[in-house]
């Protein structure tokens, strides 16, 4: 069989590092053809450009896998021509953001005029900023696949009652782990040495893109509780800021928190991603609305780190246990988690058992194997 992926891959920012996983792994067990962006979007349009200025963010080798770098989104040809020479009897898209939908569209009509057949992995089942625009941009694509795979069985219930897809057409396969690149194998003391953190804190990690639906905001008004509770408690938060900082900046001054908070604000080079995690105790995700699995709990899993999440989209399929799942947008039950977290050695421990037990169900090897049975079903004609 031959598939043929989209999406993007180093330097481009974004899912990248997911795409990255899924080409090696596809690429053992199928002929695989990748075709990427050379040029993602406009640079506004994504706070810190969308490529890593460090050269040595690369793509490793993949045996029996073709890299075809040729998308532009100023180029049309260059959609038209990827339509026309895409090699796969399967095209397997990644769809994340409206904003691409003339590209996504282009190729995949001519695909199907070829009589390919198309599978989507939906990122994002809504847009993260909905409007009448992005809408409507979102239900061009959709409706253009042969069969969906989603990351949790939430995500194929909003799809189907969303978009009146058949559950039949959809598939629940989880967002596979994601592993620092490099991986330098430091370990915590290491990691507090390299960021001026004392051992003896209880650190708290924000991690990523700063956007609203995010949630800082909750989280940094649940810190006013935290710290008089914990008096040895930072929050590092790590990400480069989507809106304006001023917003979140009076939240911390309001509170009096800066004491308690490290920032760097900013896009996190890819061999600094190691060290926020490991010096942190706790990973928080304190996301207000949610449709998909989360890329920083992909990353929190093999290097066994506790989470706490809200119960929205499919954060929870990171959690065992539901002390560590707060109720979304709300302030104080999300202080009471992170309050219990810090305070119980014991439930820290779990917690990154847990992490440990999540990252080998979420490992590659068992996410390719459903993979390929779907692209098998889908060739033919299930």
């Amino acid at each position: 069989m031959k598939v043929t992926l989209i999406g993007t891959l180093p330097p481009i920012k974004g899912i990248s590092p997911y795409c990255m996983e899924l080409l090696k792994s596809i690429s053992q067990k199928a002929e695989v053809e990748f075709i990427g962006f050379k040029k993602l979007y406009p640079d506004f349009l994504y706070p810190g450009g969308t490529a890593v200025a460090d050269k040595s963010y690369s793509i490793p080798y993949s045996k029996g896998a073709e890299i075809r770098n040729i998308l532009s989104y100023y180029n049309p040809f260059s959609w038209i021509w990827a339509g026309i020479t895409a090699k796969g009897d399967v095209i397997h898209a990644q769809w994340w953001s409206p904003v691409l939908a003339p590209v996504f569209f282009t190729i995949m009509v001519i695909c199907k005029a070829r009589k390919k057949k198309i599978v989507l992995t939906l990122h994002n089942i809504q847009p993260h900023e909905k409007s009448m625009i992005t809408n409507f941009l979102n239900k061009s694509i959709l409706t253009l696949g042969d069969a969906y795979i989603v990351h949790s069985y939430k995500n194929k219930e909003t799809l189907s009652k969303a978009h009146g897809i058949s559950q039949d057409d959809v598939s629940v396969i989880p967002h596979g782990i994601l592993r620092p690149s490099p991986l330098n194998g430091v370990s915590t003391k290491d990691a507090r040495a390299y960021l001026d953190i004392p051992l003896n804190r209880k650190v708290l990690l924000y991690f990523g893109n700063i956007r609203p639906y995010k949630g800082l905001d909750i989280l940094l008004r649940a810190l006013a509780y935290v710290k008089d509770d914990v008096d040895d408690v930072t929050l590092i938060i790590a990400g480069e800021p989507w809106t304006d900082w001023a917003d979140y900046e009076r939240i911390i001054e309001e509170n009096g928190l800066d004491p308690y908070i490290i920032k760097r604000l900013g896009f996190v080079p890819p061999e600094e991603v190691e060290y926020y995690f490991l010096a942190s105790d706790v990973v928080v995700l304190p996301y207000k609305y949610f449709e998909s699995q989360s890329g920083v709990g992909a990353l929190a899993l093999p290097l066994k780190k506790p989470l706490i999440v809200t119960n929205v989209g499919g954060l929870t399929d990171f959690i065992k246990d539901r002390r560590a799942v707060a109720k979304p947008n709300d302030v104080m039950d999300l202080a009471d988690r992170i309050i219990l977290a810090l305070k119980d050695d014991n439930l820290i421990h779990k917690l990154s058992l847990d992490s440990e037990d999540l990252a080998s169900k979420y490992d590659w090897d068992n996410i390719t194997e459903k993979t390929v049975e779907l692209y098998e079903m889908v060739s033919h004609g299930r």
